[in-house]
């Protein structure tokens, strides 16, 4: 028989056992999270890249097979109104991509009666990127493409036309931030990109006249200065590229450490990029104004949508981000 006494030290024996149970699981534990966000995030990643490169093949498939101008610039082409511009051969906002459908809400008499038959009349790129828009909670009713929600001055309407009719304009739209840097705080200066764009060189970005769509150059035409010759070699290209902001809904993002004489990769867990809106420097205008979001928190929160996340004890962070840009290039087969 087992005494008082001795049940006492056989208990008290294992205590400390039962602590370095719990210490090793705390240890363990963390290790796994991490595995298991990796695993997720770049399941997510690659989702999302393989998806895209899919969309922009067929962007630049159906501008290649278009019937348009042989001088029309790719801005032009994307933009033009048949039903007023004589030189406007196709509308291809409603035939290949309309920016004004990259933000749908699903409350809307035309798209909540039939949200898959809405979306089937679509122009084929925004059809084709319905799989990688998201939704919020703090706006149920919304879905839109990843990146920050603007406010949209310009009163533009999605030009599909589903089985219940046109939706109305949403009043917004979406801007797509590409962080050029970073300061030693971890202040971001973003640029601007569009969704989708043309290939082009850097310092011609603002300069269709310059890009490979048209198949002649007019210097005439050229709204950043005639140039005495073609910049480009060869001409008659549907470049385009498609740009997603990836960004974690797991994972933090972290200011790389200085490397050292001994550590050329040193530790960098002490340093997370604070989620600091103020600080954010803007290399050019925006496609919309800001939208208060009221301090949500979500990967893509904040008004220029570099996402928010409460970790590390509380602390306001950037989620972990990448800017996927997947292009096609495919020549013009159909000219006028």
């Amino acid at each position: 028989m087992i005494s008082s006494a001795q049940a006492g030290r056989r208990s008290g024996l294992r205590r400390p056992e039962r602590g370095a149970a719990l210490v090793e699981f705390a240890l363990v534990s963390l290790v796994l999270y991490v595995l298991l966000a990796g695993a997720i995030e770049f399941g997510r990643l690659m989702f999302d890249a393989s998806a895209l490169q899919d969309v922009v093949r067929v962007a630049a498939r159906e501008l290649a097979i278009a019937p348009i101008r042989a001088d029309a610039t790719f801005e032009y082409a994307l933009s033009c109104d048949a039903a007023s511009d004589p030189a406007c051969l196709v509308d291809l906002k409603a035939r290949v991509f309309d920016p004004a459908c990259l933000v749908v809400d699903l409350a809307d008499p035309a798209v909540a009666g039939d949200p898959d038959g809405y979306f089937a009349a679509m122009p084929i790129v925004n059809r084709a990127l319905r799989s990688l828009m998201i939704t919020e909670p703090a706006r149920p009713t919304l879905m839109r493409y990843a990146g920050a929600l603007l406010n949209d001055a310009t009163g533009a309407a999605c030009s599909a036309i589903g089985p219940n009719g046109q939706a109305g304009p949403t009043g917004l739209t979406v801007g797509i931030p590409f962080v050029e840097a970073r300061d030693a705080n971890g202040a971001e200066s973003i640029t601007w990109v569009p969704v989708l764009e043309e290939i082009r060189a850097a310092q011609d970005a603002a300069c269709p006249a310059r890009g490979p769509f048209s198949l002649i150059y007019l210097a005439s035409q050229d709204e950043c200065g005639p140039l005495d010759a073609d910049p480009l070699l060869d001409r008659g290209l549907a470049a385009v590229r498609i740009n997603y902001p990836y960004q974690a809904a797991a994972l933090t993002g972290f200011l790389p450490s200085a490397p050292s004489g001994i550590d050329p990769f040193p530790p960098n867990v002490a340093n997370p990029i604070a989620a600091d809106d103020g600080g954010v420097q803007q290399n050019n205008v925006a496609p919309g104004a800001e939208v208060d979001d009221g301090g949500a928190i979500g990967p893509y929160a904040g008004p220029f949508g570099l996402g928010r996340q409460l970790a590390l004890a509380g602390r306001v962070v950037r989620p972990f981000r990448k800017l996927i840009s997947v292009q096609a290039i495919y020549r013009r087969e159909v000219v006028q």
